[in-house]
């Protein structure tokens, strides 16, 4: 009897101590890049705000580091909902496939700032905000 008792209560700290040690989506490595990008957006949009546009496309350099870097992460939300096979892949590539058209929408951006073609930029600015909700909508976890 005293085995038995034994055995449960070992079994029943295992499986609650994994539940504790469980990642939550704020310690994830996207999530620390996730907050240096919203960071750096906020400086470069005071800065264009501002009028600085050599300042501007340093923090889209760094924005784009950024991005380049949460590629490679996988979204909490794919962990969360226990995502496998097939339906990972292909939200991993649909994942991928934002993160590059992001970078490719900055990569424009710069290009407008460079050139100080302020209705450029404000069509890049916009295309931003869309590559956001879209990210957010599809690939942030509700934590």
């Amino acid at each position: 009897m005293n085995k038995g008792l034994l055995t449960a209560a070992i079994v029943s700290i295992s499986c609650s101590s994994a539940l504790f040690a469980a990642e939550s989506c704020d310690d994830t490595a996207l999530h620390g890049y996730m907050e240096h990008i919203k960071d750096e957006m906020r400086s470069m949009s005071s800065d264009i705000k501002s009028g600085n546009s050599e300042s501007a496309s340093k923090h889209v350099n760094t924005l784009i580091m950024y991005f380049e870097k949460s590629r490679a992460e996988t979204p909490y939300k794919f962990t969360a909902e226990q995502m496998q096979g097939s339906e990972l892949k292909n939200n991993k590539a649909d994942y991928e496939k934002v993160i590059n058209e992001t970078i490719s929408v900055l990569k424009n951006l710069d290009v407008a700032l460079q050139s100080g073609d302020q209705s450029e930029v404000r069509k890049w600015l916009g295309a931003m905000g869309n590559q956001r909700k879209q990210g957010h909508s599809a690939f942030k976890a509700n934590c």
